[in-house]
């Protein structure tokens, strides 16, 4: 989970929940604030109240972009029209000419790692930074540090690569010493827009000699932004709020165009009091006292920081849209904080949430239900036997993995996303999804029911799991859509898992609910009576949680039968089960 946001830096933004924001800010214009004024620029954040004995600083890179694509593995001969010797000016301002096409690349920043791997040139990186951990195959490569410290310089003069790929969050100094060793230096400018990312994108082929994967990832990248922004063209706009460590994103920042591309209105760019200098060009620190003002409707938040799709608590955000009808999403820190094709991603996931009838009508028939994250190495299919298979391969170091599921048509309740957080790394598995046809707790009315299991995964490698259900409206009748449950089964009871509306009431003819759960079980999402809401049946055991507390069972390995999961069991129980 790398993240980049403002201007010269290379780090991960958001790996830990911070109380006192950033004490340290890398190059740029200065702000009264000291926040971060363009994109992948490093903030120190201090990180206070926790163990004295775990790390006390944290290298947090602010915003990076990613887009949908599909990986590949890279050439290391010129394509297209590539060609050598090529000269471009790098934002040091300096003619940077590369004389021929280089087979080995060092890339100080995630994205610039991301952007390779997904331009098919992955085979010529031999050096990436620390936060770049999460695209397979960076274990095979050398680490040579965060980007900016002294590490880094060191290593990758060792490496002694034909090129070396900086984003603009790495500072100029370290520039200077890695060309003063020899090095051949490419600096690239802030991205602004989705427009400066998909540039950078094409830029880069040109420097390495990918230009026929650049340009096809670019325009993947242009052509999905065209069907959003055509999709959201007439929508009424939802009001939102980015937040994250205590800042948000304004005007001229890659990640308010993505928040405009998906059809949303960034009230960071429109309310003065949410900076206390004023000033809402870049990213700056939130003035929490101005939320209530600006009034989001949605807020968005970062995986390095949240865990959970839930507004603050903070009273900053009470008496707001948002909090009232608890319409946050968690965003994947490896996609919404760097500046790399990934972003478009963002941008297709958002619209889905904030304009669901619009994604399903304008933007899934011309993008393959499934296709951003097959792309990535995962696929969701609909077997005939009314199975859901989600099958992830090749996911490298990835703990974290979403599947989009395809629609049922007719279906009034429906499971549409599974999260899947991995306790151990596991890079090919499947999980099923079953009707389980499981009768409601008392008191209320079955919508939707499944069993999960798992083919090469135990349930006891993954730490939880995440589910969205739609239901219509109509499904619902009379009942107070308020009630909706996820129940986890309990034996011969239920356990109600806690449960929240992610999607604003009016937004749409369903309701979008989204829970968490561990192990693989059979799961009922239920609604109470309307006439019995108030007097459950003592079938039903505990309180709602946020997570499920149940020791985890294994799933069914392929190959294997109840034998096998019985001695796993035991075995688990005996040596602990991994969590």
């Amino acid at each position: 989970m790398a993240l980049e946001h403002p201007p010269d830096a290379g780090g991960r933004i958001g790996v830990e929940r911070t109380h006192d924001g950033p004490v340290g800010v890398g190059v740029g214009k200065p702000t009264e604030n000291a926040t971060p004024l363009a994109l992948g620029k490093f903030i120190l954040f201090k990180r206070v109240g926790v163990d004295m004995h775990a790390i006390r600083w944290v290298l947090v890179g602010l915003l990076l972009v990613a887009t949908l694509g599909s990986p590949g593995v890279g050439t290391a001969a010129a394509d297209g029209d590539c060609t050598f010797p090529v000269t471009r000016t790098d934002a040091t301002g300096t003619p940077v000419t590369i004389s021929e096409d280089p087979n080995e690349v060092v890339t100080l920043n995630p994205s610039a790692a991301q952007t390779m791997y997904e331009i098919d040139a992955w085979d010529e990186v031999v050096g990436v930074s620390t936060y770049a951990d999460y695209l397979p195959g960076a274990d095979e490569r050398t680490t040579v540090g965060t980007g900016n410290d002294d590490a880094t310089v060191e290593r990758t003069i060792a490496l002694d690569p034909d090129l070396v790929l900086a984003p603009n969050t790495i500072y100029d100094s370290t520039v200077d010493q890695l060309r003063s060793a020899g090095l051949t230096v490419y600096k690239f400018e802030a991205s602004e827009s989705l427009d400066d990312v998909v540039e950078k994108t094409r830029l880069t082929g040109e420097l390495v000699g990918a230009c026929d994967g650049a340009d096809e990832r670019a325009d993947t990248m242009e052509r999905r932004i065209g069907i959003a922004e055509d999709a959201v063209a007439d929508v009424e706009r939802p009001r939102v709020l980015y937040e994250f460590f205590g800042f948000t994103t304004g005007t001229n920042t890659f990640i308010h165009d993505i928040i405009e591309t998906a059809g949303g209105d960034n009230v960071a760019t429109d309310y003065p009091k949410l900076n206390d200098s004023g000033n809402l060009e870049g990213y700056y620190r939130l003035n929490s006292e101005a939320v209530v003002i600006a009034d989001p409707e949605w807020v968005l938040l970062n995986s390095g920081e949240y865990d959970t799709a839930q507004v603050p608590s903070e009273a900053a955000y009470e008496g707001t849209v948002a909090a009232e009808e608890g319409n946050a999403v968690v965003l994947d820190a490896d996609l919404v904080s760097q500046a790399a094709p990934r972003a478009v991603d963002v941008v297709l996931r958002l619209v889905r949430i904030f304009h669901p009838g619009v994604y399903e009508t304008e933007i899934e028939g011309q993008i393959d239900a499934g296709a951003i994250d097959a792309e990535r190495g995962t696929t969701a299919e609909r077997l005939p036997d009314g199975t859901t298979s989600l099958q992830a391969t090749n996911l490298g170091r990835t703990r974290r993995v979403g599947f989009d599921l395809p629609a049922r048509s007719n279906a009034t309740a429906q499971v549409r996303r599974v999260n899947v957080t991995l306790s151990t790394l596991n890079p090919t598995f499947e999980l099923r999804l079953r009707e389980a046809n499981r009768s409601a707790p008392n008191g209320t009315r079955a919508l939707e029911s499944v069993r999960l299991s798992g083919n090469g995964i135990f349930a006891g490698d993954v730490d939880y799991l995440t589910l969205q259900f739609a239901v219509n409206r109509s499904r619902l009748g009379d009942a107070d859509p308020g009630t909706v449950t996820l129940y986890r089964v309990n034996g011969t009871d239920w356990t109600p898992l806690r449960t929240t509306r992610v999607n604003a009431t009016n937004a749409s003819d369903a309701y979008v609910y989204e829970a968490r759960t561990t192990g693989f079980s059979t799961l009922l999402l239920a609604v109470d009576e309307p006439d019995r809401a108030t007097n459950r049946s003592a079938n039903v055991t505990g309180t709602a949680t946020a997570t499920a507390t149940a020791t985890p069972t294994p799933g069914s390995a392929p190959g294997f039968g109840i034998l096998v999961a019985l001695v796993a069991t035991l075995l688990a129980a005996a040596a602990g089960v991994r969590r």
